[in-house]
């Protein structure tokens, strides 16, 4: 948040900067002590919140104090002024008794809040700094299904921020590289639950990528556990309609863009990620059935279908690859991030990276859950170091 102080006293200065850092602690504070300077300010810089006092210099030169209320709406509400929408807030000592004055300033959302040592105006400016917060925007945001999904990513970001809410979103703040990433995770499973996250995040975070992570079941033949799967084309397998002869499907599918995959090919050939087992530190329990280690491959091309319901029936599998040449996996939410990124109004790359934890076979449960989760998590924060979100920039 950037704000703009206009404050000669120090003392003065010192409160309010100090009551805004307790509200907004990565608030960035600009001082400016005479109207002048004042004035240049507000007319080259975007400012999210303005406080200042009337009273003060006219110029560096000057010592004198001066009141500046009557070219106060003029300098601050200049059409050609990169500020003239942002919000205003005069705290003074001094009243301002002109009739219908504050009244005016009001109208321009300018606001005139009382400097006394009672302290109420500090629940003022706490309410105004609060109102005035601009929407927080990022480079990529990254997809949970599942809180241990989200937790995988821990160790292997630059920063790590704690679970907090943004913009009614479940999220996580993080850094990977040069990116402004932010972990959210949805309300809950399945399409519906991802699809109205995604749309949310796009829509208000304008990210440049999104992308999923996390784990997946696999299509028996075709994926073994912990196999990494990029899904390069992914369809709704539960879209169609019930009659007395059963379900027929309704085929929609989604696909990368060519750009954006080209880059995970070449991020997945990577030497990079040639060592995503490293510090895995697999049990005995999570080492799959009939294998003496853990293992993966990368499947960059894989085919999935997602659907709203868990498979848990073995050998059900096999019905979702009627009319697909190849299915590799299958999850509950891909198809929704796929379809929301492309319709976001701002275009957005997007690409999903899911480890199978269930093969539909003999490989069953929850122990594999923990390394699923890691390997995604360390592709997917390779891919961003990488600069996937910067495909369309070149």
């Amino acid at each position: 948040m950037n704000i703009l102080v206009l404050e000669d006293e120090d003392e003065k200065f010192e409160q309010v900067s100090a009551q805004v850092l307790e509200i907004v602690p990565e608030a960035t504070i600009q001082r400016k002590k005479n109207w002048l300077d004042y004035s240049r300010a507000v007319a080259e810089t975007k400012f999210d919140l303005i406080l200042l006092d009337l009273l003060v210099p006219r110029s560096a030169r000057d010592s004198g104090i001066e009141d500046h209320h009557e070219s106060l709406v003029e300098t601050t509400r200049d059409y050609h002024s990169k500020s003239f929408k942002t919000p205003a807030i005069v705290l003074t000592q001094h009243s301002l008794n002109e009739g219908d004055f504050v009244h005016d300033l009001n109208l321009v959302d300018i606001n005139v809040i009382p400097f006394n040592d009672h302290g109420k105006w500090r629940e003022a400016l706490k309410l105004k700094l609060l109102a005035a917060q601009p929407a927080k925007k990022f480079d990529v945001v990254i997809l949970c299904a599942l809180e241990k999904e989200a937790v995988a990513f821990e160790g292997l970001t630059d920063t790590w921020g704690p679970v907090t809410t943004i913009s009614g979103l479940i999220c996580r703040e993080v850094r990977i590289g040069q990116y402004k990433t932010v972990i959210v995770r949805a309300g809950r499973m399945g399409l519906v639950g991802a699809a109205v996250t995604a749309a949310f995040a796009l829509e208000r975070f304008e990210p440049r990528l999104i992308c999923m992570s996390g784990i997946c079941g696999g299509a028996a033949g075709e994926s073994e556990i912990y196999d990494l799967l990029i899904t390069q084309s992914c369809h709704q397998h539960d879209a169609g309609k019930w009659s007395t002869k059963g379900f027929k499907s309704e085929h929609y599918d989604v696909q990368l863009d060519v750009d954006v995959h080209n880059k995970l090919i070449e991020v997945a050939s990577s030497k990079a990620m040639s060592s995503l087992l490293v510090d895995l530190n697999p049990a005995t329990s999570e080492v799959p059935k009939g294998c003496q280690r853990v293992s993966y491959k990368i499947v960059s091309d894989a085919i999935t279908s997602s659907g709203s319901a868990v498979i848990a029936e073995e050998g059900k599998t096999a019905t979702l690859t009627v009319g697909q040449r190849k299915l590799t996996g299958f999850d509950m939410e891909v198809y929704s991030i796929y379809e929301a990124a492309r319709h976001a109004s701002k275009r957005t790359a997007f690409f999903a990276a899911k480890a199978v934890v269930d093969d539909g076979g003999k490989n069953k449960g929850d122990s594999f859950h923990r390394i699923g989760c890691l390997l995604s998590a360390k592709f997917v924060a390779g891919a961003i170091r990488a600069g996937v979100s910067d495909v369309w920039e070149h």
